[in-house]
């Protein structure tokens, strides 16, 4: 539950909040504010929490959700079609997806496979400002299927901007399906489809 934007705060509020009894004693504001009580929950925006810095105010509790988690947008564009020849060209794509209320930690990029076998590896490269340039992709981390395979931090809102690589494998046909996720702190994002359909040349 996230507390009032305006108006009056009790302590016995915010001592709920954390999970707390509203009746818990010795707890002063400074010990709230600074994460003596628990840790200050940074997925809210900055100006919905506590600074942890004296002066200590009631009002820095405005709007606070102690439970707050990231929350994903959509992705910018739909599925993602690989064919052509095995051993041609790595072909790169560019996604970007909105998200809120992220922490601070890293969000982890992984995969699932719907159908068939992967051959070919999936890289990828992450901003929070602009599309990583192709280079930025082939230079960043290895995306596995179901192992995190990409670490980067986010924190607050905004918008996260993917540039993927795929490298073909040489030599093996690939027909498969996959969905790419993002995921921070347990919540992951709607999954992107990629479709690869690559024959030996």
């Amino acid at each position: 539950m996230t507390l009032t934007s305006s108006g009056q705060i009790k302590i016995s509020e915010i001592n709920t909040e954390f999970g707390r009894t509203s009746t818990t004693t010795n707890s002063s504001l400074e010990d709230l504010s600074d994460g003596t009580v628990a840790t200050i929950n940074t997925a809210n925006a900055s100006a919905d929490r506590p600074d942890g810095a004296a002066p200590h105010a009631m009002s820095e509790f405005y709007s606070y959700n102690h439970n707050a988690g990231v929350s994903w947008g959509s992705w910018s564009a739909g599925q993602w079609n690989v064919d052509g020849n095995q051993g041609s060209a790595d072909e790169y794509l560019a996604r970007s997806i909105t998200f809120s209320g992220a922490d601070n930690t890293n969000i982890d990029i992984y995969f699932s496979v719907n159908s068939g076998i992967t051959r070919g590896n999936l890289y990828v490269g992450m901003s929070t400002s602009s599309t990583p340039s192709n280079a930025s992709a082939t230079n960043q981390v290895y995306v596995g299927s179901g192992n995190f395979g990409a670490s980067f931090p986010i924190n607050g809102s905004g918008t996260l901007y993917l540039k993927f690589k795929y490298d073909k494998n040489n030599g093996i046909d690939e027909t498969s399906n996959r969905s790419i996720y993002v995921r921070q702190t347990g919540t992951d994002s709607a999954g992107l489809t990629m479709v690869v359909s690559t024959l030996i040349p």
